[in-house]
């Protein structure tokens, strides 16, 4: 099965990890229902790179196909020339000697975080840098706002800019791996999937001496392989809750009432520190946004953090619940 990890809640899709985390409190975060509830998330494609989204209009296209064909279609395997089946063949006994790929374990990302009660935490987060152009602004404005934010980063960026990552590490922010390649993890298997992201591991490790335990999937497409690939590994698979479509150069204004609308208590907002020539209208957005929603009363934390504290949340819940039973 391949879904699309995105950001549109459906009826009834609670988010609360406001951690109003009083006794009793059982709601699931935005987070986890982003991770869990994939069946009934409606699918977008985090589409940054234009040429790119076309490209990737959709992990379960050849699913969809495959749904489709005709009975007769199957026929015409009968007719494919026997040099291109022992070509095929020969391919796949090529991939079956392939070493399996073995993935470290993280070893960062872990915080410990306590939110205080009736707190509304939400998540910023900056997909595809580092870059020497957007990422450095936008570094400098969440200094002066006193704001942590994450950083998904792709492993061809993070090699050349190694240096800006040692300042998003240095500057209190979280990091995530997003893939050397910006690849499309839903259709790869589990061998290149891993193969993804050791390589970008070992850029992590090199430049900040630790490997993060997040990974996003580029354009938010998701598998069953992945998933078992991220729980077996112990990662966590982040999405988001707000997709703020700056990649496709959205407006400012549009941004900002995109944001305000839709920003719930335990969010993950959607931004890009590179990837699209439109990011200035991000640099602009970042200071309005972190304004207007701190005028609402929320606390800006790193997803580890949101993490955590859905974990504590989650933990005052079990043993509320073995108290009353």
């Amino acid at each position: 099965m391949v879904w699309r990890v995105a950001g549109i809640w459906t009826k009834g899709a609670a988010l609360t990890l406001a951690v109003a985390m009083t006794a009793g409190c059982g709601a699931q975060t935005g987070l986890e229902l982003l991770l869990s509830n994939s069946e009934s998330t409606t699918a977008r494609i985090d589409g940054r790179r234009p040429h790119d989204a076309a490209r990737e209009q959709g992990a379960g296209e050849a699913a969809r196909n495959a749904d489709n064909a005709r009975p007769e279609d199957a026929n015409l395997a009968a007719f494919q020339p026997k040099g291109d089946r022992a070509a095929e063949d020969a391919d796949e006994r090529a991939a079956a000697a392939v070493p399996p790929v073995k993935l470290e374990q993280p070893t960062g990302g872990t915080p410990h975080f306590s939110a205080k009660q009736g707190d509304k935490l939400i998540a910023l987060t900056f997909d595809d840098g580092p870059d020497h152009r957007y990422t450095p602004e936008i570094l400098e404005i969440l200094k002066a706002s006193s704001v942590k934010a994450t950083f998904f980063l792709v492993g061809t960026q993070l090699k050349k800019y190694p240096d800006t990552v040692k300042q998003i590490a240095a500057d209190g922010h979280g990091v995530g791996n997003h893939t050397y390649h910006h690849a499309n993890l839903a259709k790869l298997n589990e061998n290149e999937i891993k193969q993804e992201i050791k390589t970008t591991d070992a850029l992590f490790q090199e430049a900040v001496g630790y490997v993060p335990r997040l990974v996003r999937a580029p354009y938010g497409s998701v598998s069953d392989v992945l998933q078992t690939v991220v729980r077996d590994n112990k990662r966590e698979l982040v999405g988001w809750t707000v997709d703020t479509m700056d990649w496709n150069g959205a407006t400012v204004a549009a941004m900002r009432v995109n944001v305000n609308k839709n920003a719930r208590p335990g969010g993950i907002v959607l931004m890009h520190s590179f990837g699209s020539k439109h990011l200035r209208n991000t640099v602009k957005l970042l200071p309005l946004i972190i304004n207007d929603l701190r005028a609402k009363g929320y606390t800006f934390v790193t997803v580890d953090e949101l993490l955590a504290a859905k974990a504590l949340n989650k933990k005052a819940a079990q043993a509320q619940g073995k108290k009353m039973g």
